[in-house]
């Protein structure tokens, strides 16, 4: 185990944060400064007090954490003066994890979070670098920056020169990565992570917040859509959020990883035809039946009125049901070589796994 350090964490209180210090606290000493935004009838501790009550986290673990009361939208962070100091004179690693993953978002919201927010994370750890004891800055983007309607294997160091985007999300996310990598040309020491669509578990599909393409599941499995357009062999890329947090603490471990971006994605996506499959299964087969028509022949005005209705809410998502996007993974792979950790199967029965899991918490209705 390496020497303990101070580490600070943007997002702690996502999904994919909050698995990320759950990870920090079982296989570091590390300490945590945690930047946490309060709401308006919830402060900053007591919304992480909730937090770690699900999580399980108390006693010596909790012990190892400090929340800070911060706002990535803001300069410095939101932080007050004494914390934002205490923030570039301590921190060894920071990761900037904060984002806005509702793929229907507003521009101005999307861009407000995920492109200032990462410039305001950027101003800060550039601070720490040349004034404290920064040694890296991890940003989490997402394999989407390459545009999900963009006809491409993306490549994991660069990103294309005209990306086709589906969603506020993921133009915001070209953005906010551009100026990551406008920092690193300047010195910054940083190493970029791009997980596709992060969903459950691998283990039994377990997730704590049901976003990003979980609606676009529910819209498809309770028969809101019945005629959608696609093609049965147009795959989605999703992956375990386990895969993502073992994947990239791992990575960030290694001196290695310095300078490079890595596609945290499933080598073997699902495709849309396997999304029927499991609507055709026995424990399934109540929900509505759903026509997948050749977008060449679909048109809106066929739909039902409340088909209709509905329909403006699929578009965030389109060009995930449409993409011939893929992904080279040639230097997760060569990172993960000996870690035990492979890339994720997201075969049928991992699709069975997500929808059981959603089903269970309610997110999912059976009819």
């Amino acid at each position: 185990m390496t020497r303990p350090k101070t580490v600070f964490i943007t997002g702690a209180t996502g999904g994919l944060g909050r698995e990320l210090v759950r990870t920090f606290l079982e296989e570091t000493d590390d300490f945590l400064l945690l930047l946490v935004r309060p709401k308006r009838s919830v402060s900053h501790e007591e919304r992480v007090k909730k937090l770690f009550h699900k999580m399980g986290i108390n006693g010596n673990s909790a012990q190892r954490i400090e929340v800070l009361a911060g706002d990535v939208t803001q300069p410095r962070l939101g932080l007050s003066d004494e914390d934002w100091k205490r923030v570039v004179q301590e921190s060894g690693e920071f990761y900037h994890v904060a984002a806005l993953t509702n793929l229907g978002a507003a521009w101005e919201e999307a861009e407000r979070i995920n492109l200032q927010g990462t410039i305001h994370a950027l101003e800060t750890a550039k601070e720490a670098a040349s004034k404290g004891k920064l040694e890296r800055f991890f940003y989490f983007s997402t394999a989407f920056v390459a545009g999900s309607l963009t006809p491409i294997h993306a490549l994991e160091d660069e990103l294309p020169e005209n990306p086709s985007f589906s969603n506020a999300y993921e133009a915001t996310k070209f953005l906010a990565e551009k100026k990551v990598r406008e920092a690193l040309a300047g010195g910054l020491p940083a190493t970029i992570f791009r997980p596709s669509i992060v969903v459950g578990d691998s283990v039994r599909g377990a997730v704590s917040e049901f976003n990003v393409i979980y609606p676009f599941f529910r819209l498809f499995l309770h028969g809101f859509l019945r005629r959608i357009p696609s093609r049965l062999e147009n795959s989605f890329n999703i992956v375990p959020i386990d895969f993502v947090v073992k994947g990239s603490f791992f990575i960030a471990r290694q001196k290695s990883s310095l300078g490079k971006t890595f596609h945290l994605v499933s080598e073997e996506p699902p495709t849309l035809q396997m999304v029927l499959e499991v609507k055709k299964e026995k424990e399934y087969e109540s929900f509505p039946p759903v026509e997948v028509l050749d977008p060449d022949r679909f048109s809106i005005a066929d739909l039902e009125p409340s088909e209709k209705e509905v329909f403006p809410t699929l578009k965030p998502y389109l060009g995930y049901l449409g993409s011939s996007l893929t992904f080279d993974t040639k230097n997760t792979r060569h990172a993960l070589e000996g870690s035990g950790i492979p890339f994720p199967k997201t075969d049928l029965a991992f699709l069975k796994k997500i929808i059981d899991y959603a089903l269970e918490k309610g997110y999912f209705v059976r009819p």
